[in-house]
């Protein structure tokens, strides 16, 4: 079951060089299943994209959060992966789901269940780069 707070996320990230790719997915290894600290979420990220570079896949840094920006979890774009791929890392994360953006069109998908949901236009869900101590 994909949890409604993926419905209702934004994004923090810069285009990488190059403009957005037509098809990436966004994965975390942040907070797997249960909030944890700040170290662990920085060694799991650091694995994550050590593992994505190994893989030859383009990676470039989206965080994603909460609305009110309360809740935040760093996570990768990816360029280069099948969702088969993409929905097996993010089960080895211990993710619920990952996002995939097609054609500017994001969607989540359920890393168990395999659900797919529409979500929005993608760049309506960007808000660019925002240090970590600001609000909107």
């Amino acid at each position: 079951m994909i949890l409604p707070e993926y419905l209702t996320t934004f994004f923090m990230a810069e285009a990488p060089s190059g403009g957005w790719p037509h098809h990436f997915h966004i994965i975390t290894a942040h907070n797997p299943g249960v909030i944890v600290g700040a170290d662990i979420n920085a060694k799991a990220d650091e694995e994550l994209r050590k593992e994505l570079n190994l893989a030859g896949s383009r990676c470039f840094r989206i965080t994603g959060c909460s609305p009110d920006l309360t809740h935040r979890e760093e996570g990768w774009g990816v360029a280069g992966l099948t969702d088969k791929e993409a929905l097996t890392m993010g089960r080895k994360y211990g993710q619920n789901a990952i996002f995939i953006v097609t054609e500017g069109i994001l969607s989540v998908i359920g890393c168990i269940s395999g659900e797919r949901i529409k979500v929005d236009n993608w760049q309506k869900r960007i808000l660019g780069n925002i240090p970590s101590n600001e609000k909107l």
